[in-house]
């Protein structure tokens, strides 16, 4: 085993959209949230988790990963969100006999989304900037090792974050997780799709990461400069405990959106406040 074990990010900004919603676009236009990929980097090797939504930064990312001077081994999707998945095919044009794979619930999603097409579609639509329209369906993960130069990269499938079935890396040496979107560092919470059931079950994924007391913490929506520590899990389990009261009390959208906007000033992306006011029925 290689002593040289090390942890890089690589961030796309938020990028503009045109969603045509209900509502008046906030401060600066609608805009997707800044997205975050890890390389996990051996002596040699490395792993990426997750990859980046649009065209442009994804042959950007591609760039970065070939300016380490790593082999690109294997790249790891934590959950089927397409900013997570799409990246894929772009970075396999580079990086040809590299592995793709992910948990077994992840691998179903994505397999359902290539043979629908339904959410390349609805964001295609949306983006300003171009999307990737390949979609590749990563291999099962067998077992819940990744391997790289023998430091344990341990993958753990859990259940509800922003999506159903979730997953996150840990690496025991470093005291480091790599989230994806289970935790958001002050960026606002995607609530898409939840309801108080499913926001109580993100919670308690967040706890259960907890329990493994790690000192490094990488969401994948992340402000650039923000700390990647543990207050990341603490923090996102007060946003949603806060909007899991406040929409139980049924608010308009604009009391909705004002108080999350109001409580917490420094997170990016007001957009994804007003996506998640819209989809889940207020008015």
């Amino acid at each position: 085993m290689s002593d040289e074990l090390s942890l890089q990010t690589f961030t796309a900004p938020q990028r503009p959209l045109e969603p045509h919603l209900p509502f008046d676009a906030p401060e600066g236009g609608w805009t997707f949230p800044p997205t975050s990929v890890t390389l996990l980097a051996g002596e040699r090797e490395a792993i990426l988790i997750d990859t980046v939504p649009t065209l442009v930064d994804s042959k950007a990312l591609a760039d970065w990963v070939e300016s380490t001077g790593k082999t690109l081994t294997t790249v790891f999707i934590t959950h089927c969100h397409f900013d997570h998945y799409l990246g894929v095919a772009t970075l396999l044009d580079r990086f040809p006999v590299t592995r793709v794979v992910a948990t077994q619930a992840t691998v179903r999603h994505i397999a359902n989304e290539r043979l629908s097409g339904a959410e390349l579609s609805l964001y295609s639509a949306m983006f300003v900037d171009t999307l990737p329209s390949t979609v590749v369906v990563p291999e099962i993960l067998g077992g819940d090792r990744l391997d790289l130069e023998g430091h344990d990269v341990v993958v753990v499938a859990t259940g509800q974050s922003d999506h159903v079935d979730s997953s996150y890396v840990h690496l025991p040496e470093l005291k480091a997780v790599i989230v994806g979107d289970i935790a958001y560092n002050d960026v606002h919470c995607a609530l898409v799709n939840t309801d108080h059931e499913k926001r109580q079950e993100w919670i308690s994924t967040l706890k259960e990461v907890q329990a493994l007391r790690p000192e490094i913490v990488i969401a994948a929506h992340r402000r650039a400069d923000a700390p990647d520590d543990s207050r990341a899990l603490t923090d996102t389990i007060g946003y949603i405990e806060q909007a899991d009261r406040l929409l139980n009390e049924n608010p308009s959208a604009a009391d909705f959106t004002k108080q999350m906007l109001t409580s917490h000033p420094t997170r990016l992306n007001a957009s994804t406040v007003l996506f998640s006011a819209a989809s889940l029925g207020l008015t």
